[in-house]
């Protein structure tokens, strides 16, 4: 069983996030599609820490999602603050795997854990491209410490 403590040491970034009432399903749980947003929002301030929304910003050059999934292990509702954590590492030239488990403050547990692949695309011209080499080197950085 993991732990907060753990899940801390073991990922880059955490992202705090209230469950709002309004994301609540008709069955009065959390709405299956809210778990992806909730991934989003890690995978978004996990780039930021990373940098790589400037250098997008400088290059026309970033990450765009090619897939996501994600594997529902326990009901949330509302009132609960979730923490998404979140990691990415570079698995080909062009690619980065993201990683995220989302933990229940109240329930004391993983409730949902997903993984995304991104791909690095050149927005000029229009076509995936090669992982710049100082991203590359962040994405390693992240990954041996």
């Amino acid at each position: 069983m993991t732990d907060l403590a753990a899940l801390s040491a073991q990922y880059t970034q955490s992202t705090e996030i209230k469950v709002k009432w309004g994301e609540m399903d008709a069955f009065q749980h959390l709405n299956n599609t809210v778990y992806i947003r909730y991934i989003e929002d890690g995978r978004i301030d996990l780039l930021e820490k990373l940098g790589m929304s400037d250098d997008m910003k400088a290059t026309n050059i970033g990450p765009v999602l090619a897939s996501i999934q994600c594997d529902y292990l326990a009901p949330v509702t509302y009132p609960d603050t979730l923490i998404v954590f979140s990691n990415a590492k570079q698995t080909g030239p062009k690619k980065v795997e993201f990683e995220h488990k989302i933990w229940s403050k109240q329930q004391n547990c993983i409730v949902a854990q997903g993984t995304g692949m991104g791909v690095y695309y050149d927005f000029k011209q229009g076509r995936s491209c090669v992982i710049p080499d100082i991203m590359s080197a962040k994405l390693t950085t992240l990954n041996t410490l």
